[in-house]
């Protein structure tokens, strides 16, 4: 039995590491009014940011499409008896439902196709490509499509992500945020605390200022696991490496684990696009080894 493993664009995994884990992915669309992109494909992430300044036109995400869903999987497909798709959360894209239907559409244009699985993350960015990570590791080591889907599942249920935003106008544009509790916030300087629970973006609460919102953002899923000593932890910023830094500096002075391991790595497009420069997220891991 052979297995490949693709993606999101959304998992935010950079080049090395896919190249080294034998992963493939399919791009996210990037629309700025009427010009369409593909996430790193015909678009950098630093033309994103360029565009994202100087267009007239806010930028919006659609789902990787079919067509691309469907061609990455006959493409895989012709390379191995089995294809693991490990996408972006259900509950904030639609790029599962796209999955299933090229999914679909696969099976019954191919008279011998590979059998296909649809993993649904629950996940966003640097949060998915930890799963993927995980199945390709799990291929070397010989374990089955079953286990590994079993272990995925179980790990999945581990990971805590949270974040927040350095301006509210840009979950407000996306329609994450009503217009009444954009402005009250505005006026109060009151920034989110967002986690993902059960594979949703949930504001878990609000406080006063920027940098109180980064700190809580950790802290938020930090005690919901119990308050580790041991973890891993992946920050993840859209330009703003001096918030990380922040973070990363309270986690070491403050937080003192005995053991942990702390990345800075930086969002794509498709976060970005919805939570504008100035985000910070952080994935809180304590069963998986570290990712560099």
């Amino acid at each position: 039995m052979t297995l490949k493993i693709m993606t999101d664009s959304a998992a935010d995994i950079p080049a090395r590491l896919l190249k080294e884990y034998d992963l493939s992915i399919v791009p996210t669309v990037i629309r700025f009014g009427e010009e369409i992109y593909y996430e790193n494909v015909n678009l950098t992430i630093d033309q994103f940011y360029e565009k994202f300044s100087s267009s007239e036109e806010y930028p919006q995400t659609a789902n990787p499409t079919l067509s691309d869903q469907y061609e990455l999987i006959k493409k895989l497909g012709k390379e191995a008896d089995e294809v693991l798709n490990v996408v972006i959360s259900s509950a904030v894209s639609g790029s599962y439902n796209t999955a299933l239907n090229a999914k679909r559409m696969y099976e019954k244009r191919e008279a011998s196709p590979a059998k296909i699985h649809i993993f649904d993350s629950k996940m966003a960015t640097f949060a998915i490509g930890i799963i993927a990570i995980k199945a390709a590791e799990m291929i070397k080591d010989g374990a089955s499509t079953n286990e590994i889907v079993k272990s995925l599942e179980k790990y999945r249920n581990s990971l805590e992500v949270g974040f927040t935003v350095a301006n509210l106008k840009y979950l407000h544009r996306g329609g994450r945020l009503s217009r009444s509790k954009y402005w009250m916030a505005q006026i109060a300087d009151m920034k989110p605390v967002i986690n993902f629970i059960d594979g949703k973006m949930d504001v878990v609460k609000t406080v006063r200022g920027h940098e109180n919102a980064v700190l809580e953002s950790f802290n938020t899923i930090f005690e919901k696991k119990g308050k580790p000593e041991k973890f891993n932890a992946y920050i993840m910023h859209s330009r703003n490496e001096e918030s990380a830094n922040l973070l990363k500096e309270y986690i070491e002075t403050k937080i003192k684990p005995k053991e942990y391991n702390i990345s800075i790595k930086p969002l794509g497009m498709t976060i970005v696009t919805h939570t504008g420069p100035g985000c910070i997220g952080i994935c809180l891991d304590t069963e998986y080894k570290f990712i560099e």
